[in-house]
């Protein structure tokens, strides 16, 4: 139920978080996460930050931090 374009727009155009979106019969349906060069620890945890503060704004039901909390699990090992 939420709309993957939108979910890219607004990272970007309001936080300044760039992900992309799906291609062909997956636009509007998907994201992806990558990086063009150095991408660290920190850059990570920014990204999923916003991740779920957009995808709360849009109405989806989770436990805001799960994300962060995960990442930030598989960086202490």
């Amino acid at each position: 139920g939420i709309d993957g374009e939108k979910l890219v727009k607004t990272m970007r155009d309001d936080f300044g978080v760039i992900i992309a979106g799906g291609q062909e019969e997956l636009k509007g349906k998907i994201f992806r996460i990558a990086h063009m060069g150095y991408i660290g620890e920190f850059d990570i945890i920014t990204g999923i930050s916003c991740l779920e503060k957009v995808l709360a704004q849009m109405g989806y039901k989770f436990q805001l931090g799960a994300g962060v909390k995960a990442a930030e699990e598989v960086f202490l090992k």
